[in-house]
């Protein structure tokens, strides 16, 4: 099981305009506010979904065209990253004037009136990756945002995130981190290892005394001054090949 806390966030209202492809609307949304993890809940109406059902293995089917307007029962939308990319899923509970109801995950759709709600989780990036045993996307992992000193603020006013990518790294890449040492992190400030998880993962208690996983994929560290009897390693983010 992947659980994590997560404390900073924004939230969002507003309506898709009649007219508006639904799926596309949202993507949208995703683009422009730099939302890396969150939720969107919608109601309302919309007209000639096409939507992929529910199969019996637990995977989804080819897309399925239904004419006419349908209420929109439920609509949920997770917004994570697989990859590189955003992964924006919607999933619906759609119902017809005549009975005619539709389950499974909307390619799009039209909006009459899709109204949405959504929460963003700032302090995290969630990745998902394709299980072919359930046929479904599942969480591969949750990493620590770190805010960038930039100018370029998004349309909420708040600064834009990346995220430290996940990797497994060799055994003579990096010192072997135990639980008490220090990490002098440029931005995070000193920090100490709490728990160590994996090659890749550990646990730190920030001066603020908040707790979160640190990825070391983007990370190289050096050797500091031992302090108290524990190590301190001073933390360097290396370049992203662009």
């Amino acid at each position: 099981m992947i659980f994590t806390e997560t404390r900073e966030g924004r939230r969002f209202v507003g309506e898709l305009d009649p007219g508006m492809p639904v799926v596309t609307g949202i993507r949208s949304i995703v683009e422009d506010y730099s939302i890396s993890s969150g939720w969107f809940r919608g109601s309302g109406y919309m007209r000639d979904p096409l939507v992929r059902p529910l199969l019996e293995d637990g995977g989804f089917g080819e897309p399925e065209a239904h004419p006419g307007h349908f209420l929109v029962v439920s609509l949920e939308a997770p917004i994570s990253r697989r990859g590189d990319e955003p992964d924006v899923t919607v999933r619906v509970l759609l119902h017809r004037t005549d009975g005619h109801q539709v389950a499974g995950l909307l390619e799009e759709g039209i909006s009459a009136s899709v109204e949405l709600a959504c929460q963003t989780y700032d302090d995290i990036t969630l990745r998902r990756y394709h299980d072919s045993q359930i046929e479904n996307a599942r969480w591969l992992d949750v990493s620590v945002n770190v805010t960038e000193s930039t100018t370029e603020v998004v349309k909420s006013g708040r600064v834009a995130m990346e995220a430290m990518p996940s990797r497994l790294l060799e055994p003579n890449e990096m010192p072997q981190l135990k639980v008490g040492d220090y990490l002098q992190h440029p931005r995070l400030g000193q920090c100490e290892v709490v728990k160590v998880i994996d090659d890749d993962r550990v646990s730190i208690r920030m001066s603020t005394g908040k707790v979160a996983q640190l990825h070391l994929g983007l990370l190289s560290l050096s050797r500091g001054e031992r302090r108290k009897g524990r190590m301190v390693y001073h933390v360097h983010i290396r370049r992203r090949n662009r």
